[in-house]
Order: C-alpha cells, then sequence, then structure tokens
C-alpha cells in the first residue's frame, strides 16, 4: 500500500470535473448584547459580512486548494443576479473554469453568526433556493470535460441539477465517478446506480437503505447501486464497503471541531484526488478514505466552510508520520 504523502504528492496535476448544484454562503457577524423588546430574540449588532462558495462550488474550491496545477471544471446553473455575480468572482478569483446555465435564481445560504461573552452562537439560517429539474443545454462541453477529467464528482444537494439525463451521458464514465448523494433527490433510487464510489453520511445511508445498522445499510447500498459505499460517521471516522464484499473501518484522529459544515466537500475532494493518483484498486481506496478523513478533521477546525490547502494536508500527514501514526 502506498504511503499517503506519496498519494498526496501526486494531486499537484490532476483534472477533477465538477458537477452539481452550486450555492452562496452568506455570512452575517456580529455583537449580541440585548433581546428585543418587539420579540424574545437576540438583537445583533453586525460587524461583518462575507461570502463563500457553497455547495459543488466549495467542492471545486476544496479541488483547487489540494490540486495546485490541475484544471477544475465546475458544470451547474445560477441565476442573472447579484447572487451569481458574486459567486462566480469567487470562483474566478480561484482558479475555477466555471461553466454555468440560466436558472431562475442563484441559491443563497445565510448564516447569521452572534458573538456574546467570548462565544459565537448560530442564531438562524436564512435560505433562499428554487428547487426545480434542471437540464444542461451544452452536452458537447460538459462530455469534453469529462473525457479530460481524471475523476468525476457528483455534488448532489438535490436542487435539480443531477438528473437522469445527465448521469445518462456520464455512462461512459461510470469508472470515474464519485457521488456525493442525497436521499432527497427523487430518484435516487436510480441515477446512482454504477457509480465507483458513492460517500453517504451515516444518515443518508441510513435513509436511502430503510435500514437501522450501518453495517446493513452499506452491504444493502453496494448491491443496490452495484457501487463502492463509503460512509462518512463523522468524529467516528469512515465505514468502506468495498465491492469485494468485505466491510473496512476507517479510523479517524480526534480533532477539536467547531462545526462540519462543509466537511463532506472536503472528504470527496481529497477522496477523489487520492483516487485520480493512484488506481481504483481496494488499496487505493482505504488510502483516499483516509486522507478524505484527514482533509474533513482539518474543515472541521474552522468556523463556516474552509477548504483545507495542500500545504494543510501535507502538514497533517506529516504530523502523523512524526508520531511513528500507522494511520
Amino acid at each position: 500500500m502506498k504511503n499517503l504523502l506519496d498519494v498526496l504528492n501526486n494531486f499537484y496535476n490532476k483534472n477533477i470535473l465538477v458537477i452539481g448544484d452550486v450555492i452562496l454562503d452568506k455570512y452575517t457577524i456580529g455583537r449580541v448584547k440585548r433581546i428585543s423588546p418587539e420579540a424574545p430574540v437576540p438583537v445583533l449588532s453586525v460587524e461583518e459580512e462575507f461570502y463563500k462558495p457553497g455547495g459543488a462550488a466549495n467542492v471545486a474550491l476544496n479541488v483547487v486548494n489540494l490540486s495546485t496545477k490541475g484544471e477544475i471544471y465546475l458544470f451547474s446553473f445560477v441565476g442573472e443576479d447579484f447572487y451569481g455575480n458574486e459567486l462566480k468572482k469567487i470562483l474566478s478569483n480561484n482558479r475555477i473554469n466555471y461553466y454555468f446555465e440560466k436558472s431562475d435564481t442563484t441559491i443563497m445560504k445565510e448564516r447569521v453568526i452572534g458573538r456574546s461573552s467570548g462565544q459565537k452562537q448560530h442564531i438562524v439560517r436564512i435560505d433562499r433556493e428554487e428547487i426545480s429539474e434542471k437540464k444542461f443545454k451544452d452536452i458537447d462541453n460538459l462530455l469534453q470535460a469529462a473525457e479530460k477529467a481524471d475523476k468525476i464528482i457528483i455534488s448532489d444537494y438535490a436542487k435539480g441539477a443531477i438528473t437522469q439525463d445527465l448521469i445518462n451521458y456520464l455512462h461512459p464514465y461510470k469508472n470515474k465517478i464519485i457521488i456525493d448523494p442525497k436521499p432527497d433527490n427523487k430518484n435516487f433510487n436510480t441515477i446512482y446506480k454504477n457509480s465507483f464510489l458513492i460517500t453517504p453520511s451515516k444518515d443518508e445511508a441510513l435513509k436511502m437503505s430503510g435500514e437501522y445498522s450501518i453495517d446493513d445499510a452499506g452491504c444493502k447500498l453496494r448491491q443496490k447501486f452495484d457501487s463502492n459505499i463509503l460512509i462518512t460517521l463523522g468524529k467516528e471516522g469512515m465505514m468502506l464497503f468495498p465491492l469485494t464484499n468485505t466491510i473496512i473501518e476507517i479510523e479517524t484522529i480526534p480533532e477539536e471541531s467547531f462545526e462540519e459544515t462543509g466537511a463532506g466537500d472536503t472528504a470527496i475532494a481529497a477522496i477523489a484526488l487520492a483516487l485520480a493518483s493512484s488506481d481504483n484498486s481496494l488499496d487505493s481506496l482505504i488510502n483516499a478514505a483516509k486522507i478524505g478523513n484527514l482533509a474533513a478533521g482539518i474543515t472541521v477546525k474552522h468556523i463556516g466552510t474552509y477548504a483545507p490547502t495542500f500545504l494543510d494536508l501535507r502538514e497533517k500527514i506529516l504530523s502523523l508520520q512524526n508520531k511513528n501514526d500507522k494511520y
């Protein structure tokens, strides 16, 4: 089995295609000193506001931060509005090749965070979204990117970008496809079939399978989709259900966790690059899961979405090696 650092060192020139629902995340942060006299709610005095890419856009940002010279292609839908323009600006500044087709609106999620007595607390989240099935018109351009890509990430947030038609077009590239699924996608029973790897969270795996235990859920999904299954378990690590009909536990490295926002995006980006840097063997799957686990462990130490850099992940792996950790 390859050393994790050897795998990481091959990230730099990999080409990754990301397809999915893009989101603009807005953060409104301020100080709370009193309760409103109008209703029993905190009054926030705004101190800063900023935007970050979310959904499939955050996956693409994670890939570009870990692959310093690779080509990153992002296909999705945005509206012709302020939020869409903000998202395009962020992506352009991060060398992401985006190909957006028009939708009625750009999905935006605003998180309002209050500071009080040295602590940060999420007060409310405001969602602006339009959920409807969408169809890519420029299929030739998308398939050209699929041909060039070493791996393809399907980032499904169940907002309408991931459809059966899209998956049918991508069928010739099924061995490249890694899916971050959402059981809220009404067609998940068919559109996820025959991909190389599917990475549900614990809750998603249980919901999609109808089972009550992780082992039963993983085995059922592996058979149902005829795909390798990697269930992410947060602080408990991951469980890998490869097509070799085994079950492999991927232990986690304990981390101080502030929040898990974006951890799944980070994990799938690192996993895709790790697989692109080796092959589709069982050993490569195990190494990819370990690297994804480590990368997500960096993300959860930050407030809001955070895309680790190549150097962040390299430092993490080296620190484990220096401790003679067998991870």
